[in-house]
């Protein structure tokens, strides 16, 4: 696993959540972005790391948001799945907040 990506990667969402949520598939756009070498199965992987991290030391929490649907925040009520980093279509999304 490419280490300075998962840590730029952790970093970025940290900062982003200064401002609000960060839905899943973002972490997949910054990688992208800041053009990480590897497959999407590894950018995944990242991904899935850094959400982890983020919320094992407590600096978000998961909730479930309606997509172009202000104040539609509800907490998520199950485990995270590998197709929650996908792009949303019209419907819920998976995204990390803090308090």
């Amino acid at each position: 696993m490419n280490d300075d990506a998962l840590r730029s990667l952790i970093q970025d969402v940290d900062d982003y959540l200064d401002a609000g949520h960060v839905g899943l598939y973002e972490f997949l756009w910054i990688l992208n972005g800041e053009k990480v070498p590897g497959s999407r199965e590894e950018h995944l992987q990242i991904a899935q790391k850094a959400l982890e991290h983020l919320v094992e030391n407590k600096r978000g929490r998961l909730i479930s948001v309606m997509w172009a649907q202000p104040g539609t925040e509800k907490d998520l009520d199950r485990d995270v799945r590998p197709e929650d980093f996908n792009d949303p279509q019209d419907g819920p999304y998976v995204a990390i907040t803090r308090d």
